[in-house]
C-alpha cells in the first residue's frame, strides 16, 4: 500500500480530476492528503474535496509541511505548477519520492498549435529548476502523455462510470472550441492519470535517466551540466488508458 499525497490544479483540465477518481479507486493507493495550487485555491480546494476522501489543504496554508509531514507519505504526485512542492523543500521539510507530470522534451503538436514549453512547468520555472535540482523526481512529460488520448467511446465509458466529470469535461472541450482548436483535435488526454500509473505500476512505461535544465521560460531541455532525472519516454498508452478507466469503472459500480 503506497500512502500518496497529491498537489494538483483541479478544476480546469479534467484530467487532475480523473487522477484524483483513479488515486481513491486503486487497491494499492491510500490518499493521505491533497494540496491545492495555482490561481483560484479556494475553488480548486472545494473541487478536490467533492472528488477525495481525504484532507484537502490550499496551497498557501501555513500548516502545509506539517500537515504532511504528519500524514507520512511514501510518495508525493505533483500534477500541477511545481509552486507548493519547491516552497515546502525550501522550507527544509523533508518530502518523500516526487513523481510528476511536467515538462515536454522537443516540441510538440498541443491544442492546434506547436509547444515547446509545457503548461506546469510555464507557470512556475522557477519552482520547477528547484525541484528538478532538488527532488530527483520522476518526470513525465507531455511529449508521453499525449499518447493518452481519449477516443470518443472511452470518454463516454469513463462519464458512465463517473458522471461528476461531465460538467468539467464539456468546459473543456468547449474551451478548445472557443480558442479555435479543430474538431479533431478536440479531446480529453490522461495526463496526470499517466504520471499516477507510472508511480503505482512501473512496467506500464519506459523510463531513461538524462540530464536536464529548465529554462526560464520553463523550456525542459537536456544539458551536458544538468541534473540527471528520471524521464518517462514512452508508455504502453492502450494497457494504461484501459488500467485507468477499468479501475474507475469498478470503484463506482
Amino acid at each position: 500500500m503506497i500512502r500518496l499525497w497529491i498537489d494538483t490544479d483541479v478544476g480546469d483540465d479534467p484530467d487532475d480530476a480523473i487522477a484524483l477518481l483513479f488515486a481513491m479507486a486503486h487497491p494499492d493507493i491510500e490518499v493521505v492528503g491533497v494540496s491545492t495550487v495555482d490561481g483560484d485555491l479556494d475553488r480548486r480546494t472545494r473541487v478536490a474535496r467533492t472528488l477525495v476522501d481525504a484532507p484537502v489543504y490550499r496551497g498557501d496554508d501555513p500548516d502545509l509541511g506539517r500537515a504532511l509531514t504528519l500524514a507520512a507519505p511514501d510518495a508525493l504526485l505533483a500534477i500541477g505548477p511545481l509552486t507548493n512542492v519547491a516552497a515546502l523543500a525550501e522550507a527544509g521539510v523533508a518530502l518523500p519520492v516526487v513523481t510528476l507530470m511536467g515538462g515536454v522534451l522537443g516540441t510538440v503538436r498541443h491544442w492546434g498549435a506547436s509547444m515547446p514549453v509545457e503548461h506546469n512547468f510555464s507557470r512556475d520555472p522557477a519552482a520547477a529548476a528547484r525541484v528538478l535540482e532538488c527532488c530527483a523526481p520522476m518526470i513525465v512529460p507531455l511529449d508521453v502523455t499525449l499518447s493518452m488520448r481519449l477516443s470518443a467511446a472511452q470518454l463516454g465509458r469513463l462519464l458512465t462510470a463517473a458522471p461528476v466529470l461531465e460538467p468539467s469535461v464539456r468546459a473543456f472541450l468547449d474551451l478548445q472550441r472557443d480558442a479555435g482548436v479543430a474538431s479533431e483535435e478536440r479531446a480529453v488526454f490522461l495526463h496526470d492519470p499517466l504520471a499516477l500509473e507510472t508511480l503505482v505500476d512501473p512496467s506500464v512505461v519506459q523510463v531513461e535517466p538524462l540530464r536536464l535544465a529548465i529554462e526560464p521560460d520553463g523550456r525542459l531541455v537536456e544539458a551536458m551540466d544538468g541534473t540527471v532525472a528520471k524521464v518517462v519516454r514512452a508508455a504502453d498508452a492502450p494497457r494504461a488508458i484501459g488500467e485507468i478507466l477499468g479501475l474507475i469503472a469498478r470503484s463506482v459500480g
